[in-house]
């Protein structure tokens, strides 16, 4: 079994490699349509600026284009909108402050709830033994 698990592995990393090495370099148009799909537009409810025809959306496309065009990173990038509209302009916020919390909720309810589940089933056998 463990001779399976350490060829299944590798071949799977290999894949990732191959697939790698296939897709190459992402090019400044690439980079652009990316970052496009990361950040919401400010004008328009659940689209992002790659997405939305709005000025305020094909402006800060613009912007985008320019930043890479002048060698910044993405993660540079995201930051300067960040500065300029918080956080919320992420379709995925970090992992941190109170967008933490939104992650976690869920699962806390979930484990919540299973714990409750598992504590009724245990008086359920108790009062039936």
């Amino acid at each position: 079994m463990k001779k399976f698990l350490s060829a299944f592995i590798t071949v799977a990393l290999a894949a990732v490699v191959i697939g790698g090495l296939i897709a190459g370099d992402p090019t400044p148009e690439d980079r652009v349509e990316s970052l496009g799909k990361r950040i919401k537009c400010p004008v328009c409810q659940g689209v992002t600026i790659g997405e939305s025809p709005s000025e305020t959306a094909q402006t800060m496309m613009n912007i985008t284009r320019e930043k890479v065009a002048e060698g910044w990173t993405d993660d540079q990038i995201i930051r300067y909108f960040e500065d300029r509209y918080n956080t919320a302009i992420l379709v995925d916020p970090p992992f941190s402050g109170v967008t933490l919390a939104v992650y976690l909720l869920p699962v806390l309810a979930a484990a919540a709830g299973v714990a409750l589940i598992l504590s009724r089933r245990r008086k359920q056998r108790i009062g039936h033994d």
